[in-house]
């Protein structure tokens, strides 16, 4: 029997950091360069009517890293409104200044807009001329990271055992039961401050032009996106709150949300959210898990920059 050696137990304790990412279309995360994937928008065509009044000036933001996010327009004005095309799409984009080692191009693949940089590890593509080009699912492939949230809940979605049992002459049974298998996760959290932007990853809700947002309908789409939980992680016996060994990075893949509900009172109001990730086969074949723990030294957690990444 293995035992845990003496000295070496470690406790979680609170949240530190929560980062929410939307997926691109096929379930996986984002990443700045060819090699960890690029950033993919839609395939097309796209209908930029709801950008008519800045069409030669559709505004879009880019960000690596914790660098210092970059913004442009995109002069879409040549083109037919209703239907911006994915190749018109990259030679828009192409014909701006954004610069630094940013391309975009048309996957060969999937026909969708890819976005890569020459460097870094996080890419995100995001304002209007990205939400209508598909990017984050429609909603902007932008991050959300929260220091704000109460209580975070994660559960196993397991499909129950089976058993299928036979009683004979005597009374006595023969039973073979089939194992039961984990299908996703389901997950809640509380937030006490209220993010529009999230609100609206959570549910595919709309944020129009003067920032108010509005609850989806029934011809929203919920966009996929991926949650990141980074927990400080401390050994046995009496601790400052700063000496803690690591942290814990729980991430879950595949996830689609909602909103929760809404309720006023005296006192201070929070925002219940929920989602629930599905594990899937990709386009390989392959089949992917819904939740991932990993353990980060302190350096390795600092390294990440979350804040301003």
């Amino acid at each position: 029997m293995a035992l845990r050696s003496k000295g070496l137990a470690r406790y979680v304790r609170g949240i530190s950091r929560v980062r929410f990412i939307p997926h691109n279309g096929e379930g996986t995360f984002p990443g700045a360069t060819t090699a960890l994937g690029g950033v993919f928008g839609g395939a097309g065509p796209f209908d930029f009517t709801a950008a008519h009044a800045v069409i030669s000036a559709v505004p879009i933001i880019v960000k690596l890293d914790n660098a210092a996010a970059v913004s442009d327009t995109l002069d879409l004005s040549t083109y037919t409104e209703t239907a911006v095309t994915a190749a018109n799409w990259v030679a828009a984009f192409t014909a701006t200044s954004i610069g630094g080692g940013w391309t975009a191009s048309v996957d060969a693949t999937t026909g969708r807009i890819k976005i890569v940089n020459s460097a870094g590890v996080y890419a995100q593509v995001y304002g209007q001329a990205a939400e209508l080009a598909g990017f984050g699912g429609g909603v902007g492939a932008k991050f959300v990271v929260c220091d704000t949230l109460e209580t975070i809940e994660v559960t196993p979605d397991v499909k129950a055992d089976e058993t299928d049992t036979v009683t004979d002459g005597n009374n006595l049974d023969t039973s073979v039961t089939e194992e039961g298998y984990v299908k996703g996760a389901t997950g809640s959290f509380v937030d006490t401050a209220e993010d529009y932007y999230l609100m609206r990853l959570m549910s595919g809700g709309t944020i129009d032009s003067a920032g108010a947002f509005s609850w989806p309908n029934a011809s929203s789409v919920k966009p996929n996106f991926g949650v990141e939980i980074f927990n400080p992680v401390y050994a046995e016996g009496e601790k400052f709150k700063s000496e803690m060994t690591g942290y814990r990075k729980i991430t879950v893949y595949n996830a689609k949300g909602n909103l929760g509900a809404d309720s006023w009172a005296k006192g201070w109001r929070k925002k219940p959210q929920s989602f629930t990730a599905k594990t899937y086969k990709n386009a390989s074949g392959v089949q992917t898990t819904a939740v991932k723990y990993e353990d980060l030294t302190v350096a390795q957690f600092n390294a990440l920059d979350i804040d301003n990444v």
